[in-house]
């Protein structure tokens, strides 16, 4: 149906079985937009005033691109959060916190037991630097894998890409 007052703006599908439109009406001055949902059914009249104002292939592709465009903030939302809660760094954000999180990781108090995990997962970034993986001391990688903190396998690490 046609709001009276209004002109048709948009339309796509609401659910994921396609048989309810949201579609969107705005007054000519723009001031106000109202939405109406609309079923999907053929010979409905409402439904076949809306196929008046937009086809169904034009209907399907607002529907993705509605649904595309729903993910996108989510995700966005997801990440915001996620940095506000500091589960996420953006290095170019950063500024001075990379540093403090460097130092904090490398010089807070270091157990071998509860901390074998991150010296594992430490010692896989460091055999991905480009200098430790051109080198070709077979002595200094031993060192590096052997490393028994993440104080000792930077300090091998240096010491590949100074040599």
């Amino acid at each position: 149906m046609a709001i009276p007052g209004h002109e048709f703006l948009t339309a796509h599908f609401s659910n994921n079985d396609r048989t309810t439109v949201e579609s969107y009406w705005i007054t000519p001055d723009g001031k106000e937009t109202r939405v109406e949902y609309i079923e999907a059914k053929e010979g409905d009249s409402n439904w076949e005033n809306l196929l008046t104002h937009i086809d169904i292939d034009e209907l399907h592709e607002a529907t993705y691109k509605q649904i595309r465009s729903q993910n996108e903030a989510f995700e966005d939302n997801v990440i915001k959060i996620a940095k506000e809660r500091g589960m996420i760094y953006d290095v170019d954000e950063l500024s001075s916190d990379v540093y403090k999180i460097c130092t904090h990781l490398l010089f807070q108090k270091f157990d071998e037991v509860a901390d074998k995990e991150k010296l594992f997962l430490y010692k896989l970034q460091l055999f991905e630097v480009e200098a430790v993986k051109e080198c070709k001391d077979a002595v200094k990688k031993k060192e590096l894998r052997q490393a028994k903190s993440l104080i000792e396998a930077t300090k091998v690490v240096i010491s590949i890409i100074e040599s």
